[in-house]
């Protein structure tokens, strides 16, 4: 390939969740000699194109469902007329609707599908709405996790040479350069706590319940001296919301907890806090510990995914079963007992070992590298392509 290769990632929508900040920073990181990117929300803008950076092409298709003939030609006609190389999807639904558009012949890109899936426990299956469109309009295939990779080999049937693990990183940039928030401040959570920040949009998979029952376990001295921020949108699931805040009162603790919504400011949220906490059913990432550690943030969470099940035995957060609000109420009161020196130390821990393992370049040089398997290019042709592309 003798010019840049023109790659687009795809998502749902450009809302604040864990699969749109992965798509949004492959999409920020790829190489800009060898590569050039666009982003296609297929449904709906948000918060996170102001993330994207002011090179990146962005196209919101608006599409209502997945048959949407007239948004399934116009997504063709783009990718056509821009000479789109690779479409890089994230979600299920997105993956459906890219290889539907292979399937009819409007499009001819490379598809790679990358799949977060975070229910595997609950969805293990694999009917033929699943499998059609993976065996026969997807050419390569992303997990985030171990168990997503061997559920695509075993249950879907894909190849193996087909199947790449790819553990999702964290952009070191944003979280080194974001200004801190001063929660106490902003939220009137007074002095003399410990602020602990849940990033989690409210949906039943959070689990925001187990964390509400630990902070309800522990001695009135306890509770005294932890505030707790919750950011994440309310409205994706309002009845789930709502019981949720009625515990609150139910439980005697709303005064410990504030409910802020969906912002586009985590790292500045992250860089204000004492601590994170995280009480999710079942995840398989989840990035949020990634962006815990990057700013320096000790943690307690629950046990779930590929990143928690990668850093459980580091000595960079308290992890505990999902699901057991006694073991969380144990990690938060663990938490409390420790010094700050020995917090902070726990940070340190966990910046250092994303810098080793989990830094963005690490996760988008192996993406490089599937893309570029696609067309047939090695490591060293792909250098060699830069070269070329940067003398000529």
């Amino acid at each position: 390939m003798l010019r840049k290769m023109k790659v687009m990632m795809v998502t749902d929508s450009l809302q604040v969740g864990g699969a749109e900040q992965v798509a949004v920073d492959i999409a920020n990181s790829l190489d800009r000699d060898t590569h050039q990117v666009y982003f296609c929300a297929t449904r709906t803008d948000g918060l996170l194109r102001s993330s994207l950076k002011s090179d990146v092409e962005i196209m919101v298709l608006e599409r209502s469902a997945t048959w949407d003939l007239l948004k399934l030609l116009a997504f063709g006609k783009y990718v056509r007329s821009e000479g789109i190389d690779v479409l890089h999807s994230h979600g299920r639904g997105t993956m459906r609707f890219i290889a539907l558009c292979k399937a009819l012949g409007i499009i001819q890109a490379q598809h790679v599908f990358h799949d977060h899936f975070g229910r595997l426990h609950l969805d293990r299956s694999a009917g033929p709405g699943m499998k059609v469109p993976l065996h026969h309009g997807v050419d390569a295939y992303i997990g985030v996790e171990s168990r997503l990779c061997r559920w695509a080999i075993d249950t879907v049937g894909l190849p193996e040479d087909k199947v790449s693990l790819v553990r999702s990183g964290v952009d070191l940039e944003r979280f080194s350069t974001a200004p801190a928030i001063n929660l106490r401040e902003e939220f009137d959570l007074g002095e003399g706590n410990l602020v602990l920040l849940m990033v989690a949009n409210f949906r039943p998979q959070k689990d925001h319940p187990t964390l509400f029952r630990a902070i309800a376990e522990l001695t009135p001295a306890q509770q005294e001296s932890i505030r707790v921020v919750v950011c994440g949108s309310t409205t994706a699931d309002p009845a789930y919301f709502e019981g949720c805040m009625a515990m609150l009162e139910r439980l005697k603790i709303d005064h410990l907890v504030r409910t802020i919504g969906v912002r586009n400011d985590a790292p500045s949220l992250m860089a204000g806090a004492d601590a994170g906490v995280f009480s999710s059913k079942n995840e398989s990432g989840p990035l949020v510990i990634l962006e815990y550690m990057a700013s320096r943030l000790p943690f307690v969470a629950t046990e779930t995914g590929e990143i928690a099940h990668a850093v459980k035995d580091e000595g960079v957060g308290i992890l505990t079963e999902p699901r057991d609000y006694l073991a969380l109420a144990d990690g938060l009161a663990a938490l409390l007992d420790m010094t700050a020196e020995e917090r902070a130390a726990m940070g340190e821990r966990g910046r250092q070992l994303v810098i080793e393992e989990f830094e963005q370049q690490v996760v988008v040089r192996q993406v490089e590298a599937i893309y570029d398997h696609l067309f047939g290019l090695s490591s060293q042709s792909s250098e060699a392509r830069k070269s070329n592309l940067a003398n000529g």
